[in-house]
């Protein structure tokens, strides 16, 4: 079985390429950083170097593949739904082309909503060009939060020992952790059903409250607390950390829509979809470990 990772060494591929490779499969990862195709090839997978919006390129690696797998990598342009679009159409024609039966795509929550969703929207619009791929097995894998996100709050809590959010302190939302994706992932592509397929992944939800009180027992930080700013000043940080004025305004719309969880989890909900393994305990050691300089401490988007 042939199988083409789009991600390179993403958080989620270094934990899918060694069990489709144990599984038997010929796994082949296109990664657009030739330095990384030493460490691809040690996990017993080829590497591929090359750009995701080079249509021939994608042709040529996706030809004679049983499985494709697609992923938004990188940075989009000002424009975040006109990229999207443009990206799923590039794949679309590559697709077409070499005519891929079986697509595995990393979408994400809100990707069933219309633009009321803000940044997450650009899910949808690729959906909807993949959906127009005859004769295909198409699954969508749509995350929610990554827990990771949350590690963008280290520097305020080192400082100044505060989380600043403009969501509320009560809001549940729900995060998941690369392996409960993974654990997703996995089958998709060892077998995709046919048709369309959707599948949620999440490992738990809790309110930003939850979380500050499990930290300042495993920080031993009492007076660690969570600062509610408004969308302005969320929207003010994002441009002055240079996020293009589009793309900021596109993500303070998602944060807005976050605030309606009936809404952005109803698809989810509908579904019945189990919780991963990863709890928030779990998470909150790995970030007493970050805080404390060990481990990864990068946050990433939900595409990582």
């Amino acid at each position: 079985m042939k199988i083409t990772l789009l991600g390179s060494l993403g958080h989620i591929n270094r934990l899918v390429i060694p069990e489709l490779v144990q599984a038997g499969a010929e796994v082949t990862v296109i990664t657009t950083n030739a330095q990384r195709a030493a460490a691809i090839q040690a996990m017993g997978a080829q590497a591929a170097i090359g750009d995701m919006q080079d249509e021939q390129f994608l042709a040529a690696t996706f030809a004679g593949q049983d499985v494709v797998y697609l992923m938004l990598a990188g940075h989009p342009g000002n424009d975040p739904y006109t990229s999207a679009v443009a990206q799923a159409n590039i794949w679309v024609r590559a697709l077409r082309t070499t005519q891929v039966k079986n697509v595995v795509d990393l979408s994400s929550i809100g990707a069933d909503a219309g633009e009321i969703a803000g940044s997450l929207h650009a899910y949808h619009l690729i959906e909807h060009e993949l959906r127009q791929l005859p004769d295909v097995n198409l699954a969508f894998v749509r995350p929610t939060g990554f827990y990771a996100n949350l590690l963008a709050n280290l520097p305020t809590i080192k400082q100044n020992q505060v989380i600043y959010s403009n969501q509320p302190a009560t809001l549940p939302q729900k995060y998941v952790a690369p392996s409960d994706i993974a654990a997703i992932i996995v089958p998709l592509l060892l077998q995709t059903p046919t048709g369309i397929t959707v599948k949620y992944a999440f490992s738990d939800t809790f309110t930003g409250e939850q979380f500050i009180t499990k930290l300042q027992a495993a920080l031993k930080m009492p007076h660690l607390k969570w600062i509610q700013i408004s969308d302005a000043q969320y929207l003010q940080n994002l441009t002055n950390h240079g996020v293009p004025q589009e793309i900021a305004t596109s993500l303070v719309q998602t944060s807005r829509y976050q605030r309606q969880p009936e809404q952005l989890y109803a698809d989810l909900t509908a579904r019945e979809t189990v919780a991963g393994k990863v709890k928030l305990a779990d998470f909150i050691q790995e970030y007493v470990a970050a805080i404390h300089g060990h481990g990864e401490q990068q946050a990433h988007t939900i595409a990582d």
